[in-house]
């Protein structure tokens, strides 16, 4: 398994969205028109359909700075809500659709689709969730193995930090990330394990192949994982943000901490130990948001998480690699004391209730979800208002 070198420390991300009617504010499976209408642009080949039909996926280009990143971005969404509109409907952000319920979801008409079904059954239309994947360029496959290595090790930080799915099947799931729990019910799903070297990760996925429930790299739904062919070290867990702007943050965020990690700059203090903390983490990151108590492996203590990420934002505000994506890193250290973007669904979902209050289990009016869909389309691309009544 070769790996391929590409420039470090470039960057890009993939951002699953929500494509929902905003007549009833239910998910629509129209991903294939929009698709289509869209590969018939200059820009078309950054546009890519997921297993099921009320999700389409924005690859941006390769980046070396978060303000390159922001500009594509934002423009490819705009184009994307623009075609969208002509189809009578809109796209948006977040991690999970409130009325998100498996068995209304239609598969893709694709090869890898159509072997998703056969291989998982009803688990692929029930993993049709909302998440970010953030790419960072490695030059060999040695560094890609120790900044992934990193990397997983802050995942339940980077859930906690996009936490942006609160609401499933007409409920309050009582976390602030449902959707990084979908995973945990596949063999190759989880956090990847420590990685001693390439050979190590070669022969876990030779294993995984070997028992023919993954053919590819693809197929392993590890939180990070390296992705030889594109010379990269991919982040799996964030739920998608509300809005692009946050989106590329994070980005820049996560390419920051790879560049410490890769510069030798952040390492684990005892690497191959801390699994039971690691795992508790991640399921209070997902449970608590910014507000859960974690394990950083690195000072090997439990913190809040919201001082963690702070304290991370200080050690990169230090370090002079970071400073081209200055404003995106502000940014985040700013959006700490901010509220969450679950908080803001939960507040903006109280806002349009009859009766002011969180769904829970009964089907909402149609009037209350198309108009907390729309909320969120038009956030997409704009900063959320912040509700007073939540923070």
């Amino acid at each position: 398994m070769d790996f391929i070198p590409s420039r470090p420390l470039t960057f890009g991300l993939e951002l699953e969205l929500e494509i929902v009617d905003l007549g009833t504010g239910q998910l629509s499976p129209t991903s294939l028109p929009i698709w289509r209408e869209l590969q018939q642009t200059p820009h078309g080949q950054l546009y890519a359909l997921e297993a099921t039909q009320s999700t389409i996926e924005l690859n941006s280009s390769v980046h070396e700075d978060a303000e390159s990143m922001r500009q594509e971005v934002q423009a490819r969404v705009a184009q994307l809500q623009q075609v969208a509109k002509a189809h009578g409907v809109a796209v948006c952000g977040g991690g999970t659709h409130i009325a998100q319920f498996w068995n209304e979801r239609r598969l893709t008409p694709s090869k890898r689709a159509r072997e998703l079904d056969r291989r998982f059954g009803f688990l692929p239309k029930r993993f049709s969730t909302y998440g970010m994947h953030v790419h960072v360029g490695m030059p060999d496959a040695q560094s890609a193995v120790r900044v992934a290595n990193v990397l997983q090790a802050h995942t339940p930080l980077f859930i906690a930090m996009s936490a942006a799915s609160p609401f499933l099947q007409h409920v309050d799931s009582g976390f602030a990330a449902s959707r990084p729990l979908e995973p945990l019910v596949y063999p190759h799903g989880g956090p990847m394990p420590y990685l001693l070297d390439w050979a190590h990760f070669e022969s876990l996925a030779q294993e995984f192949f070997n028992t023919g429930i993954a053919e590819t790299l693809k197929d392993i739904y590890w939180d990070v994982r390296p992705k030889p062919e594109l010379g990269t070290v991919e982040v799996r867990v964030f739920d998608t943000p509300l809005t692009v702007d946050k989106a590329v943050n994070l980005a820049a965020w996560t390419r920051a901490i790879a560049g410490l990690a890769l510069n030798g700059k952040l390492e684990l203090s005892q690497p191959r130990r801390h699994v039971t903390e690691g795992k508790v983490s991640r399921f209070l990151a997902c449970r608590d948001g910014l507000q859960a108590r974690l394990f950083d492996p690195v000072s090997g203590q439990w913190l809040i998480a919201r001082d963690w990420a702070s304290a991370l934002c200080t050690r990169l505000a230090g370090d002079p690699q970071t400073a081209i994506d200055r404003r995106a890193l502000d940014a985040i250290s700013a959006g700490l004391s901010a509220q969450e973007d679950h908080a803001q669904m939960r507040a903006l979902w109280r806002s349009f209730s009859p009766t002011h209050s969180l769904p829970e289990g009964e089907e909402p009016s149609g009037d209350t979800l198309a108009a907390y869909a729309a909320a969120l389309c038009d956030h997409l691309v704009a900063p959320m208002a912040q509700d007073d009544s939540a923070r």
